[in-house]
């Protein structure tokens, strides 16, 4: 690319995030849902399911908190995370970690897999910024090399046309990377760069202050590294058919990364992590699409090499929006392979405790009003099964919004908790979620914490 081209396609780019820095709004403020706090009420459809026979709020019985429903939907009622009644270790293992981080020389890592309600890092940013507040730690963790902007972070990523992204939906290219986006360069097109920018315009605190570069290569691959115009690496990559990874460590976090790579054969990208050497980081992986992580259908000794290298503390699975759409009588399919995924993570990973979000209120219209989709409980309570059946944690995101009809009365309200789609959270009400799901795992941990520090 001659100065010319590279200038004109740097300007553009500019224009175009420029135009996006205008239609967000930096770190939207929590609505005060305080005065509409009351208590817990099971949504209808699951009083006569096991969870209400095993919930607890405060240490009053589910049965002395049903209700019935109002035509009124009452918003964010407090529901706990709900556990097995075998499981007595809860989020322990977890907490052990959290207290031990400062001797175990990793980060502790929450891998939050989910579908399109949390691109965009939703929810999670919420939930990652209330731990970091507590546990220390910066950085989003994570990042697949593609196109990417976080508003949170400050930061960019600008990749050059160079690279091949392949994904779950290439049915002709098994997936190798723990978040299910591979940047490849090949000897047919061997040359590719990327770009870590710092956005100025939002004056950006200090943030990561580690990057790790995750990668395979079939051959030797040239990679020079320049930070802002000097540049701090020159060498090759080895071959290297097991994830490997290309560690740089700063003083402060750079304004300006730039990578150049010029490969012999396959290089494939894995993915790259902003991170703290110390503290907890949350990773947001989106699939859009997706009911479930595919990890039956990727490498999975790849994806087992890349865990094999973090600290990972804690699973979060949060899904269901793309099920519903789509009417079953049983839903044998999901409930297969969605403990299919369960089953995997927990053979390679047997400490790790495992949180099942439960799917979402979402709407569609019918006679012209909006009304919520009558299988939502059925797809929930096949996720509150999945989840007991295999002692991992569950938590109603239905009921903690309102149960049946919330997500109409969260995009009326103002600002607006739902987009108009009646489907998906707005800024605002993905910070609502994370802010509750921080509140609810501090919690949990708080009591854990007790019961580490005694042993």
């Amino acid at each position: 690319m001659t100065p010319i081209r590279e200038f004109v396609y740097f300007l553009i780019l500019l224009l175009i995030f420029t135009v996006l820095l205008l239609l967000w709004k930096d770190d939207p403020a929590m609505p005060n849902l305080a005065p509409e706090y009351g208590e817990m009420v099971l949504d209808s459809a699951l009083q006569d399911t096991p969870i209400a026979d095993s919930l607890r709020y405060e240490g009053v019985s589910a049965d002395e908190m049903v209700k019935e429903q109002d035509e009124e939907v009452v918003l964010f009622r407090p529901t706990p995370f709900c556990f097995a009644k075998t499981d007595s270790l809860h989020f322990h293992f977890l907490a052990e970690r959290l207290q031990s981080v400062l001797h175990s020389g990793l980060p502790v890592r929450i891998l939050y897999f989910g579908d399109s309600q949390i691109e965009n890092d939703r929810i999670t940013s919420v939930l990652r910024k209330r731990l970091q507040a507590n546990y220390a730690g910066r950085g989003p963790g994570f990042v697949a090399l593609d196109e990417y902007y976080n508003i949170q972070h400050q930061l960019l990523i600008e990749p050059s046309d160079g690279w091949e992204i392949k994904t779950f939906k290439d049915k002709d290219f098994v997936n190798e990377s723990l978040l299910f986006k591979n940047a490849l360069l090949t000897a047919a097109n061997p040359e590719g760069w990327f770009r870590i920018k710092r956005i100025k315009r939002l004056s950006p605190q200090p943030d990561y202050e580690l990057m790790k570069l995750y990668y395979t290569a079939r051959d030797s691959c040239r990679v020079i590294v320049r930070q802002g115009r000097e540049v701090i690496y020159s060498g090759y990559l080895l071959p290297h058919q097991k994830v490997s990874t290309l560690d740089f460590q700063f003083n402060r976090t750079p304004e300006d990364i730039h990578f150049d790579f010029l490969a012999k054969d396959t290089l494939n990208i894995a993915g790259l992590s902003l991170e703290s050497g110390t503290g907890v980081l949350v990773d947001n992986i989106a699939l859009r699409g997706l009911s479930y992580p595919t990890f039956h259908a990727s490498n999975q000794e790849t994806i087992c090499q890349m865990l094999d290298q973090v600290n990972v503390g804690l699973f979060v699975l949060h899904f269901g929006v793309n099920l519903v759409p789509y009417q079953s009588n049983d839903y044998a399919h999901f409930r297969r392979y969605f403990q299919r995924q369960i089953s995997y993570l927990k053979s390679i990973r047997p400490e790790v405790p495992i949180l099942i979000v439960g799917v979402s209120d979402m709407a569609q219209k019918q006679d012209g009003h909006y009304s919520s989709y009558p299988n939502i409980p059925q797809v929930k309570a096949i996720q509150y099964e999945i989840a007991m059946q295999n002692r991992i944690a569950f938590w109603d995101l239905q009921a903690f919004m309102g149960g049946k009809g919330a997500m109409s009365q969260w995009v009326k309200r103002s600002p607006a908790l739902g987009r108009t789609d009646y489907v998906h959270f707005s800024a605002e009400g993905a910070a609502v979620v994370g802010e509750e799901l921080a509140r609810l795992l501090l919690k949990e941990l708080n009591k854990t914490d007790d019961l580490v520090a005694d042993e």
